[in-house]
């Protein structure tokens, strides 16, 4: 499994480190551990992984609705073959999966939305998570700068 700095973690969820810090602290991160404190805070993948799960829907919710079992997970590599016409490496599937499929479909349409093809996919979604661009809010000058 892959391990994360605090600050990638920060930076994949939008949080600020000392945000992260407090989760690890607080236990949402159980599997988080610390060699020293030069190296500091690792935050396994599998639990980035579970952060993302279905949030609990109330009983009065669960009565009313019926709710189809979805794997978020598919979905987002549905949805990211269908912008790329590609299939995503096993860690950009890792990174999408931990921001959800809407960031994922906000971050894709963003993609879309480009005068001209975006030729590293892998390195663009990073950059749009790192600076958490949205659709609406993000120029499409900034944006152009990704391509490599």
């Amino acid at each position: 499994m892959k391990e994360y700095k605090v600050k990638e973690v920060a930076d994949l969820l939008g949080k600020h480190e000392e945000t992260i810090k407090r989760w690890i602290r607080s236990g949402k991160f159980p599997n988080a551990y610390r060699n020293s404190d030069k190296e500091g805070w690792k935050v396994i993948e599998s639990n980035l992984l579970k952060l993302n799960k279905v949030i609990p829907v109330s009983e009065v919710e669960q009565k009313d609705t019926i709710k189809p079992e979805v794997d978020e997970t598919e979905l987002v590599k549905l949805a990211y073959q269908a912008v790329t016409l590609t299939f995503p490496t096993d860690e950009m599937l890792s990174i999408l999966s931990v921001v959800g499929i809407k960031r994922t479909l906000e971050i894709l349409l963003i993609m879309q939305q480009t005068p001209s093809k975006v030729k590293n996919p892998g390195e663009f979604i990073k950059k749009a998570i790192r600076e958490n661009l949205s659709p609406i809010s993000s120029p499409i000058e900034d944006i152009g700068q990704t391509r490599v």
